[in-house]
């Protein structure tokens, strides 16, 4: 049995990840969460699982951690906060060395990217600009991870989930109370990637043999979407649920486009999205 830790396990990504490795036979799971209380990312009873408050990674005498998935960091644009991320990131960089853990897969972002042109998908070769502060800190982290004493390294970029912060959450809540909302940016181009996909593609990668991993991942749905199209198919498929739904455009000029290319993942794991824009709509009308 392979052992494979999980940090930030209480977290939005953190409890499906957990998930999705306990339905593999061969893998018992660690669990290190910040709010292990927390009904509302609450994980499964189960024998193969075991659940730790944060301080316990740091005070726990764990006797075989195979492989560490990272989901632990600050989803922030504050410096301050970021600064006592780096700090805690550093603290378990060296615990895992002492661990003697031979992997670590570690959480990046599609924001590190350069942003391309309509059209244009970033592949693990794209340019590197970093979008934002939080996307710099994710990519200062990469190097932190890279640089360390830990024998294999994997970086994954992760395309933006589907989550309440997110737009389209916003218009799909809009539609169901009857609200119209607007679209503010009909020409930005978004690339939403449900959590359920990202937590398989991430046990994917943890199931690949050493000889064939690569360094940097992609974790996305390999094609991009505009804000306008976003919204004509929340109005199709609320309207193909029962709901009045309509919207206003007042174009703010925001062109930004994101987008990443998911095949060199999709060829070494097999894996691909299940959940694209139709399907991950009609489950948001569902679950909100």
């Amino acid at each position: 049995m392979r052992t494979i830790l999980v940090t930030g396990a209480t977290g939005f990504l953190g409890h499906h990840v957990v998930r999705e490795l306990l339905k593999l036979n061969d893998v018992n799971v660690i669990a290190i969460g910040g709010r292990p209380d927390d009904k509302a990312n609450e994980l499964p009873q189960d024998e193969k699982l075991s659940l730790y408050h944060l301080d316990g990674l740091f005070k726990e005498d764990f006797q075989k951690v195979d492989v560490v998935i990272n989901c632990a960091f600050a989803r922030s644009h504050d410096p301050e906060l970021l600064a006592q991320t780096f700090d805690f990131t550093e603290r378990m960089i060296n615990r895992f060395v002492d661990l003697k853990v031979n992997m670590v897969i570690n959480i990046s972002s599609q924001g590190v990217y350069k942003r391309m042109p309509k059209g244009i998908l970033s592949t693990e070769e794209s340019p590197i600009a970093p979008i934002d502060l939080y996307s710099m800190a994710k990519y200062a982290t990469e190097k932190m991870f890279r640089l360390s004493a830990i024998p294999h390294i994997v970086n994954v970029r992760l395309a933006s989930l589907v989550m309440p912060q997110r737009f389209l959450y916003f218009f799909v809540k809009k539609a169901k109370a009857g609200e119209s909302f607007t679209v503010t940016a009909p020409n930005q181009y978004a690339a939403l990637l449900d959590v359920k996909d990202a937590a398989s593609g991430l046990a994917a990668i943890a199931n690949l043999a050493p000889e064939i991993r690569e360094t940097t991942y992609n974790i996305g749905i390999g094609c991009q979407y505009s804000l306008l199209e976003y919204a004509e198919t929340v109005k199709t498929i609320g309207t193909k649920l029962g709901y009045d739904v309509s919207f206003d455009v007042a174009d703010n000029g925001t062109e930004v486009c994101a987008g990443m290319d998911c095949t060199k993942l999709m060829e070494d794991t097999g894996w691909k999205p299940a959940i694209l824009k139709d399907e991950m709509i009609e489950e948001l009308f569902k679950s909100i």
